[in-house]
């Protein structure tokens, strides 16, 4: 029987080579990984956790550390080596408990997740672990992917903290090259689902006014639109970033011996109190209130202007007007010249919130009110 030209039988000599240097089950075992833990049965299913971009390459399988390295994940805003030492320290009390596989680009050979279990491998002398290979159609995927897959109840992963999706964020807005709010809480439920309602949205507060300097970035809206906490993070990046640039952050907001409220004019009925609390406490000092306010979003035929200028005109003045009849007092400018937030020192300010006409740093100067 004549072999075909293009087959090539191979010796006894030759397979026996074949099977030596392929990698099997037994060159795993350690004194703790045992044989059941290379049965990819015995681990989770494999999932993409719903990312757009992300493909499963293969089945899951046995993988030496040596065979890939750790991608360096914009998501991890700490690694902790004393993380590293207690999960060695419970594989050695608790065992081996399968759970979640690692996954690795197979592109780049690079681990997407694992970091700390590589770290305690490497104590332990744990040679390798079960992975999933995985294909990412680009590095905002491969971003996204990397907070996801950790969010995880279980003994070998590290949940991604507020600081982790945070950072995971910033990395993916930064590929995205533009931000507003609704994409930045988009994004941050999707790498930070692990993290209670309020540590998203101080995270979204937060980069919001962080993107709000970043020369590189911009807003896929012409209006921002912002509150409180948002202007609590801006004067915040301002200090640490660009003090030089906003002098009145140091010298009034940070300044002690000074009088500062922030106000949100679309929240207004509930920071009467806290606008009411600032200005006694001005008034027994005798010094001035100052304001650093945001208005809504303009809508129909209103401008930024209109809604700034309403802010003295009938928020202020409505309020003032309701003081006054407590006080039995008439509506001349004479008795409102009494409120602190009126006294002629003050020096008011508003945020920046029209992105094709205003700059993106200052704060804008409000004038104070004029009286007869």
């Amino acid at each position: 029987m004549r072999t075909p030209e293009n087959v090539t039988l191979l010796s006894k000599d030759m397979l026996n080579q074949e099977f030596d240097t392929a990698v099997s089950d037994a060159d795993f075992l350690c004194a703790h990984w045992r044989p059941e833990h290379c049965d990819p049965t015995k681990w989770e299913e494999p999932s993409t956790h719903g990312i757009e971009g992300v493909e499963l390459v293969g089945d899951p399988h046995m993988k030496m550390w040596n065979e890939t390295t750790s991608w360096k994940n914009p998501g991890r805003f700490h690694f902790k080596t004393s993380n590293v030492q207690h999960l060695a320290e419970r594989i050695q009390t608790e065992g081996i408990i399968p759970s979640r596989v690692v996954y690795y680009d197979v592109e780049t050979d690079e681990t997407s997740n694992g970091a700390h279990r590589r770290g305690s491998s490497e104590i332990l002398d744990i040679p390798g672990w079960m992975h999933q290979g995985v294909r990412f159609a680009n590095e905002l995927a491969k971003i996204r992917f990397a907070n996801a897959s950790n969010h995880v109840e279980g003994l070998f992963n590290n949940e991604p903290t507020k600081d982790d999706v945070k950072a995971g964020v910033r990395a993916a807005l930064k590929q995205m090259g533009s931000y507003s709010k609704k994409t930045i809480r988009e994004e941050v439920s999707i790498q930070g689902p692990g993290l209670t309602e309020k540590q998203q949205h101080n995270v979204v507060n937060d980069l919001y006014s962080e993107f709000m300097f970043d020369s590189k970035m911009e807003s896929d809206v012409r209006y921002r639109d912002l509150n409180n906490d948002n202007v609590v993070a801006l004067m915040k990046t301002i200090a640490e970033n660009h003090s030089g640039q906003e002098l009145w952050v140091e010298d009034y907001w940070f300044n002690e011996d000074e009088h500062t409220l922030c106000v949100n004019v679309g929240n207004w009925e509930s920071r009467i109190g806290a606008i009411l609390n600032a200005a006694a406490l001005a008034s027994k000092a005798d010094r001035p209130l100052h304001f650093i306010f945001v208005v809504p979003i303009p809508s129909g035929n209103e401008t930024l202007g209109d809604l700034r200028e309403r802010f003295f005109t009938v928020n202020l003045k409505n309020l003032e007007n309701r003081l006054l009849d407590i006080q039995g007092k008439s509506h001349t400018d004479k008795n409102r010249r009494e409120f602190p937030w009126n006294n002629s020192e003050c020096q008011h300010r508003t945020v920046a919130q029209d992105t094709e006409n205003e700059e993106t740093i200052p704060l804008i100067k409000v004038k104070n009110r004029k009286f007869n």
